[in-house]
């Protein structure tokens, strides 16, 4: 039998709910790759289709590497990276401090020292070396103004919309993480971009016009959805 406090806790729960706020967002978590980390309003909550992008980083090495989730949120995507891989160090880059906040706590839960650096600072502009990274990863912004209607009505309602929606049908922030990416990886670096399930070809098309990458593939979902594509940096640049 619950106590009043448990019984008045738990209809305020109800309430909560039935106005459509996220049950990630209640609890205050939400499992990510086998593990738990910390939600807030503040972070978009993290997804199953993300965890395609983690299996992929994860299968190019076990040996040292450095690498950058460019709008980190929670933190799940490159935390998950740093927890699977001992040897690999990286950084959390997003604008967003109170999302910043929550990555911390959910690096210091999941006891990772300083092995992950957390980084204020904008996508369009970060205060990134040139040169010197093995791997940028992302899941950025990809959702176009136009497909608002679209979107689920407590997605819109509780979760950022700077985190949703990017210019340009979408893709103002993916082709601004790639852009970005040719600039800060090594040669032979990897470039691993999640997207939305129609926008794999204009990903393509603006990696192969870059010019600076290779190797381009894009991964299907388990729905059989285009949902992420890889590219690697050129080794050697173009001679023209």
């Amino acid at each position: 039998m619950l106590t009043p406090e448990e019984r008045s806790r738990l209809e305020a729960l109800a309430a909560e709910r039935a106005t459509g706020r996220p049950v990630a967002q209640l609890v205050g978590h939400r499992e990510f790759f086998g593990r738990d980390f910390l939600v807030t309003p503040h972070t978009l909550i993290p997804r199953p289709e993300t965890e395609l992008l983690v299996e992929r980083a994860l299968s190019l090495s076990e040996e040292p590497l450095l690498f950058v989730d460019v709008g980190s949120g929670t933190g799940c995507l490159g935390l998950t990276l740093a927890a699977e891989r001992p040897a690999w160090r990286g950084v959390l880059l997003d604008a967003s401090w109170e999302a910043l906040t929550t990555a911390a706590d959910n690096c210091a839960r999941l006891c990772l020292g300083n092995r992950v650096q957390i980084l204020g600072g904008d996508m369009f502009c970060p205060p990134l070396r040139n040169g010197v990274l093995d791997l940028v990863v992302s899941n950025p912004p990809y959702i176009a103004w136009s497909e608002r209607e679209e979107v689920m009505n407590e997605v819109l309602a509780f979760e950022p919309g700077e985190a949703l929606f990017s210019e340009n049908d979408g893709l103002c922030h993916l082709e601004s993480v790639s852009r970005m990416a040719a600039r800060i990886l090594r040669p032979g670096g990897w470039l691993m971009l999640e997207h939305g399930a129609g926008q794999g070809n204009a990903v393509r098309r603006f990696l192969a016009e870059a010019g600076a990458y290779e190797s381009v593939e894009t991964l299907c979902d388990l729905a059989g959805l285009e949902r992420c594509t890889c590219a690697q940096k050129k080794k050697t640049p173009d001679i023209s």
